[in-house]
């Protein structure tokens, strides 16, 4: 993922509608770049700040620390993603593996 992909994917990571594989991409870019960790921050500032204007929520609020449980909770949903396709493919080649030795022992 190039800065100007990663620019335009910043909306959907604040409204939280990555896909998973775009999510992995997304952070993978935002740990190299440090411009677009930069431009992130700025946009979920305004866009999380206008939000919370305009929600009449006078309550004190850290973007920063609420940008930071964000990624992290993405993180863990990438690690549960992968574990859940990792889980798939072993139970797709366990029952392979199964169907052929049934087919082995009935045609032998």
């Amino acid at each position: 993922m190039n800065c100007k992909e990663f620019e335009s994917y910043i909306p959907a990571f604040i409204d939280k509608k990555l896909d998973f594989k775009t999510m992995e991409e997304f952070r993978a870019h935002y740990e190299s770049c440090s411009e677009c960790r930069e431009e992130l921050s700025i946009q979920f500032l305004v866009t999380v700040g206008v939000w919370h204007l305009d929600n009449d929520d006078d309550s004190a609020f850290d973007f920063e620390d609420e940008l930071k449980r964000r990624l992290v909770s993405n993180d863990k949903l990438i690690v549960r993603h992968r574990i859940f396709l990792d889980s798939q493919r072993y139970l797709i080649t366990l029952g392979c593996v199964l169907l052929g030795l049934l087919l082995i022992w009935h045609l032998g």
